[in-house]
């Protein structure tokens, strides 16, 4: 997400911490030149679209959708609500740190979005009561950065009862369990995008190696082409296209992929993808040799016989550089 993008309209601080008898918040004056405020819009803007968060949609008449508010005027009522249920889970949890809640609402391309980030390591940087207000309190010259991974956090998008979140656990009566999901706002959790675009990698390359023996690595250079070029083009990797496409010519193959896909329950709908996944997914192939040398090549490349060849020969894969020229880095 552009932080131009994203417009900060009313900001919450409050402690969260089991050994005080209540949460302890009130709303922080923004200051858009401060440095506070670059921190929390680098932030926002840095997890709003990690491929790694969990998602949900919830009901029109569930808890979560009772209590977000859709406009900036009722957020203190759903600050009020969710740290109240923090302060509670927090005396349960093992594994759960005490630490500040930051409650965002903001406008993120053009849609009301909310944001809670439990900030984790109050020596660092914490939010705690002075002169009877919560105010921001460093342990440091500068603030901690975004890339820190000393928080957990959630999204909403209040229009399209949309969530998605971090998956950080915690023990309660001896489950571990995603406590955001479960007992914060009770929302039932989807797989990332990341873990969806990693089961099906799994299944086309699983059925791969099992039905295609010497012809595999030709076969898996033809998936991640196809693979990347949906990416690139559409936005999207389908669980059905390509792999009717990988496998026409192969009817084991084929049968065996559908037989995957039930048991690791791949939804038959296109998965669209991020941006930071489409880089992921049309860079680079990545060849580890026998002797754990590893060969990166771009993949407008992989069958390109002017530049980067394999053949088959006794069971093993020798592969052939014809473009040698280049430099160390």
């Amino acid at each position: 997400m552009n932080k131009s993008a994203i417009e900060i309209d009313r900001v919450f601080l409050s402690t969260i911490d089991a050994s005080k008898a209540f949460v302890e918040y009130n709303e922080w004056t923004i200051d858009p030149d401060g440095e506070i405020y670059q921190y929390i819009l680098q932030l926002f803007s840095h997890n709003f679209s990690q491929a790694a968060a969990k998602k949900a949609r919830y009901a029109e008449d569930s808890f979560l959708a009772q209590i977000t508010p859709t406009e900036a005027e009722g957020f203190d009522a759903f600050v009020d609500v969710i740290g109240d249920e923090m302060h509670e889970l927090l005396k349960d949890a093992y594994g759960m740190q005490p630490g500040s809640g930051l409650f965002i609402f903001a406008t993120a391309d053009e849609q009301p979005v909310i944001a809670f980030f439990k900030l984790n390591y109050q020596s660092r940087f914490a939010c705690e009561k002075r002169d009877g207000k919560v105010v921001w309190q460093k342990d440091a010259r500068l603030l901690p950065a975004h890339t820190q991974k000393e928080y957990d956090y959630f999204y909403i998008n209040v229009f399209e009862r949309r969530v998605w979140m971090s998956d950080m656990r915690c023990v309660i009566d001896g489950e571990s369990i995603n406590y955001m999901e479960e007992r914060i706002l009770k929302v039932n959790l989807d797989k990332s995008e990341k873990e969806t675009v990693q089961v099906f990698q799994d299944a086309v390359m699983d059925t791969i190696r099992e039905c295609y023996e010497d012809e595999a690595p030709k076969k898996l250079f033809e998936y991640r082409k196809e693979v990347a070029e949906d990416a690139k083009e559409k936005g999207e990797i389908n669980p059905v296209r390509i792999p009717q496409r990988i496998f026409a010519d192969n009817e084991k193959a084929a049968k065996r992929y559908e037989e995957k896909t039930q048991d690791l329950e791949i939804k038959d709908t296109p998965v669209f993808v991020s941006p930071q996944t489409r880089r992921s997914l049309t860079k680079k192939q990545k060849i580890v040799t026998e002797n754990g040398i590893e060969i990166l090549v771009p993949i407008e490349f992989l069958d390109d016989k002017n530049v980067f060849e394999y053949k088959q020969e006794n069971g093993m894969v020798n592969i052939y550089i014809h473009d040698v020229n280049g430099t160390l880095k």
